[in-house]
């Protein structure tokens, strides 16, 4: 039996995102979409934030979190083509700065983040 991975998301059209769906939707279309497939398929439902990046206006944090593990990744919101990079990994949540712990978006099981509504 061969494992069939998740095809890679294709981006929405841009115009009419806000940073943080923009972000989200860029990180669908890169390779980390399939990390965190992976990830969900092991460990189960993680946490997700999407944020600003500390320093820069130019790219939005995507923080994947469960109990024993978590990471970042780094996303241009600037120049399309540049890839969305992992920029950060580690044990515990505890580990993290405030701002990566504000758990606005949820990820499917097919590895793509979706970006919360609000009040939820």
């Amino acid at each position: 039996m061969r494992l069939r991975l998740p095809q890679r998301q294709r981006p929405v059209p841009e115009e009419g995102l806000t940073t943080f769906e923009l972000a989200a939707s860029r990180f669908n279309a890169s390779e980390a979409g399939h990390t965190v497939c992976g990830l969900v398929r092991t460990l189960g439902s993680p946490k997700v934030s999407v944020g600003a990046a500390a320093g820069t206006a130019e790219e939005a944090r995507v923080t994947v979190a469960w109990e024993l593990t978590w990471y970042q990744w780094g996303v241009c919101l600037g120049e399309e083509r540049l890839p969305v990079r992992e920029i950060a990994s580690g044990r515990e949540i505890g580990e993290l700065d405030y701002a990566a712990r504000q758990w606005n978006a949820a990820a499917t099981a097919e590895g793509r983040v979706v970006i919360a509504a609000p009040g939820r």
